[in-house]
């Protein structure tokens, strides 16, 4: 009985309750209990849509022009309140405080992307791999690896990789790419990846080469989305036209291969992957005016990569490419990031309604100033821990 209230609480919550006696903090602790809380977290999610958000503060640095993000994370959680799709985003428009981190040691921080799996968040800067538990506030940073700097730049040259759950073992890894060689003429490149596994032992020995290499390179600065135990990226633009599909990494075999692209997907045009509450890998793309935006899903945990993609929607949507964050049955309606909002398409009627704005959204905490870029996920609260 007490396990059943429990795995009902949140996550704020559990911490304090952990030292009121050893019982209960046994039963917190206890991974059973962390991945059951972590599947009542998602099946909440379906019923009550809930964001986080990292908002870029700009600094100016001396070896630089431009201003840069600065190097402090911070972590705040949007919820989508019911009644917000029929009522003015500005009755909607607080954003709580999660967790804010000081990475000041990390001295060229330009940021490139952001991912989310079963509650960790992972970055990458020019110099380090990141993973957050924003819920739990912890937050550890990847020893560094001497493969990544077998090409002159290091990682400033090239960041590619991902974070990911390895559904064997149940422990998350993080995986990320370095050259080999590379030549322009001829025109040829050889890359490698390894992979580090989260509380498998710290240390730079903790990196470990990935024994077979992927097929073609991957494209430069991009995190692989993760999804059923597998890995995607999309390749680099040199190769897209030997191979028509992307690139995938199975977590349990440390194996690579081939995922082909929607056969109607027009490679010529750009299109981006998504991940729908870590069960299917979801491609969007607009046609060449720009005016419609196709979707198609592969329901991953369903059959493996054993199936066929799924032409979802084509909506109309006169704008460039947006990032799928829901799509029914997950969502009632398809949720969409577009630009610094988050909108709504209600299948019915046709029509796109803004629920975030995201500079216009008060950030409630520590250090809440003047944004004007954001990194943006659906997020589900866990326990799930992160060590070396």
């Amino acid at each position: 009985m007490v396990t059943e209230i429990l795995v009902r609480l949140p996550v704020k919550s559990l911490l304090r309750f952990k030292p009121a006696c050893r019982a209960w903090q046994a039963i917190i602790d206890d991974p059973v209990f962390i991945r059951a809380h972590l599947r009542r977290s998602a099946s909440r999610w379906e019923q009550s849509h809930s964001f986080i958000i990292n908002p870029h503060s700009m600094v100016r640095v001396p070896w630089d022009r431009w201003p840069v993000p600065s190097n402090r994370y911070r972590f705040h959680q949007w919820q989508l309140q019911r009644g917000t799709t029929t009522t003015s985003p500005r009755n909607n428009n607080v954003a709580t405080f999660l967790h804010a981190k000081d990475l000041s040691d990390d001295q060229q921080f330009y940021t490139t992307e952001f991912t989310h799996r079963d509650g960790l968040v992972f970055s990458t800067t020019t110099t380090s791999l990141h993973v957050f538990n924003p819920a739990t506030r912890d937050a550890i940073t990847l020893p560094t690896s001497s493969r990544s700097n077998l090409m002159g730049g290091g990682r400033f040259n090239y960041h590619c990789s991902g974070l990911g759950l390895d559904p064997r073992t149940g422990m998350y890894k993080v995986v990320q790419a370095f050259f080999r060689f590379q030549s322009m003429e001829p025109a040829e490149t050889k890359m490698g990846m390894e992979v580090f596994t989260i509380g498998g032992g710290g240390g730079g020995a903790g990196w470990r080469e990935i024994t077979s290499d992927p097929p073609y390179p991957a494209k430069r600065f991009q995190i692989g989305v993760s999804v059923c135990g597998y890995m995607f990226w999309r390749f680099s633009e040199r190769h897209t036209k030997l191979e028509r599909g992307i690139l995938h990494l199975s977590l349990e075999e440390e194996e690579f291969g081939i995922t082909g692209l929607p056969d109607e997907l027009d490679t010529d045009n750009s299109f981006l992957l998504d991940e729908l509450l870590g069960r299917d890998l979801c491609v969007s793309a607009s046609n060449t005016s720009c005016t419609m935006l196709n979707i198609w899903t592969l329901p991953v945990a369903d059959e493996s990569l054993c199936t066929l993609w799924q032409w979802r929607y084509c909506i109309e949507y006169p704008w460039s490419l947006c990032s799928v964050m829901a799509l029914p049955p997950f969502s009632d309606e398809i949720i969409l990031l577009r630009g610094n909002n988050i909108c709504r398409y209600d299948l019915a009627t046709s029509k796109l309604k803004i629920l975030c704005r995201l500079d216009r959204t008060r950030y409630q905490g520590e250090g809440a100033r003047k944004s004007e870029l954001f990194s943006v996920m659906p997020f589900i609260e866990s326990l799930v821990r992160i060590t070396y």
